[in-house]
């Protein structure tokens, strides 16, 4: 990892360890939305249109549940990612329509809490069974997952390519010539008059 990365991932580490649990839930999902979406903005052909599906207010790609099942659908994220990256969605979701005093420990959240995947560390009295541990651990292991995720795969940016030439499709008379041999047709005819 970068120096100045490294930097900044560790101000994200404690910045995380000293929010509350809402704060927690909140900052930690958001960090791993905004991943999300630039490594769909790194994914998609540069133009007016992506731009669009991102970032207007009403666009199809503006909610963490959206970029997360279009990065799985676009092989961006592998299924790991994707199930983990689910769970921490909705443990954000039941933070923030949650009522006042909503904790680790206010149901659902032990229980989705308790289905993370990520791999826990070892000994040293870590407190894996608390909910509040374990989506950290969580969180911190998608962030570190996905960091670079969007600089990888702008090496497979999509590219507009034309599909079909403007000498494949038009209007041609078969009066005047017929199609080249082996090359398909759709043929319309006019009716004649009686």
């Amino acid at each position: 990892m970068q120096p100045k990365d490294l930097d900044d991932l560790s101000r994200f580490l404690r910045e995380i360890q000293n929010e509350s649990d809402r704060g927690l839930a909140l900052v930690g999902a958001s960090v791993i939305d905004d991943k999300l979406r630039a490594t769909i903005k790194s994914f998609l052909v540069e133009c007016k249109a992506s731009s669009k599906l991102l970032d207007d207010p009403s666009a199809p790609l503006t909610t963490f549940s959206s970029r997360i099942d279009v990065c799985l659908s676009l092989g961006l994220i592998d299924r790991f990612e994707y199930d983990e990256v689910t769970l921490i969605r909705k443990v954000r979701n039941a933070f923030a329509h949650g009522l006042h005093g909503t904790t680790f420990q206010t149901e659902p959240i032990p229980g989705l809490c308790s289905t993370l995947k990520s791999p826990l560390p070892d000994g040293a009295g870590y407190p894996t069974a608390s909910p509040r541990f374990r989506y950290t651990n969580s969180v911190i292991s998608i962030v570190t997952r996905l960091y670079y995720r969007p600089e990888w795969v702008a090496k497979e940016r999509r590219v507009s390519k034309e599909w079909v030439t403007p000498d494949q499709v038009g209007w041609r008379s078969v009066e005047e010539s017929l199609p080249p041999e082996g090359v398909p047709v759709l043929v319309m005819v006019k009716d004649k008059p009686s």
